[in-house]
């Protein structure tokens, strides 16, 4: 059995990709919205889903249980506490490993941005930053920018989710500041997301073209308004794949 990592359209891909080649996996998603995304590719498979955030011990067990011979991440690439720990488990067992790599920007298309290394130093950088920015960086760590910056100069753009919602509500964000769109979103709607509420810039992840950052950033650009980037966590230095050809490469070593 594989285990595939997921919670991304390229996990939902890979898992495609397995089932066409009737290889048995076991898919695992954070949220219940990334399950529902995977159970239409494993109907009628011997595959099978697994919802919730893994833990060492949750992992283990699973490994254990269900007899994965190869772990196959395809977790986002700012999720790097699963990753490490995959990585890990799988090199403590032995098991083959696989990094699915998303490309990000090139250091040219960076030059324009704002570059700090985690949430906290772009909560930070924001507080310097004078107007109101836009936090186009997801639901998680919303409360690190409310501990360092006045709410009332945020933006934010979320899923539509009741329970993402409510988090902003318990924050303290009121109704008029938050966008609940599912992306990813086009130039043209960053642009009247910057223009109508009349930002000085925007805070985005380096998500690559899966999570449309160059979206963000030419518009951001064409707008004259800046850029806080926050930059990838570091990688274990793992065998990687960012196509279906070194994807199946990787099948190939394994069977």
């Amino acid at each position: 059995m594989i285990l595939i990592l997921s919670g991304t359209s390229e996990g939902k891909m890979l898992v495609a990709e397995l089932n066409q080649r009737r290889i048995p996996c076991i898919a695992t998603t954070v949220t219940t919205y990334g399950g529902q995304l995977i159970l239409k590719e494993i109907e009628g498979s011997n595959s099978s889903l697994q919802v919730g955030a893994l833990d060492k011990p949750a992992l283990e067990e699973l490994i254990r249980q269900k007899k994965i011979r190869a772990i196959v991440d395809a977790t986002h690439p700012y999720a790097s506490n699963i990753t490490w720990m995959a990585y890990e488990q799988a090199k403590a067992l032995n098991l083959p490993y696989l990094r699915w790599h998303r490309p990000g920007l090139t250091e040219k298309e960076k030059e324009s941005c704002i570059q700090v290394q985690d949430y906290e130093a772009a909560a930070k950088e924001l507080k310097s930053q004078s107007g109101n920015w836009l936090l186009t960086t997801g639901s998680n760590h919303l409360e690190v920018f409310c501990q360092h910056t006045d709410i009332k100069r945020l933006m934010v753009r979320v899923m539509p989710f009741s329970k993402v919602l409510e988090k902003c509500a318990d924050l303290g964000f009121s109704p008029g500041q938050i966008i609940a769109q599912q992306g990813p979103f086009s130039y043209q709607m960053n642009c009247l997301h910057l223009q109508e509420y009349n930002l000085a810039g925007l805070v985005t992840k380096d998500s690559g073209e899966t999570g449309a950052v160059g979206e963000k950033l030419l518009a951001a650009r064409d707008l004259n308004r800046k850029v806080i980037l926050i930059q990838r966590p570091p990688e274990p230095a793992a065998q990687k794949a960012e196509n279906m050809e070194q994807f199946q490469d990787f099948l190939l070593l394994i069977r």
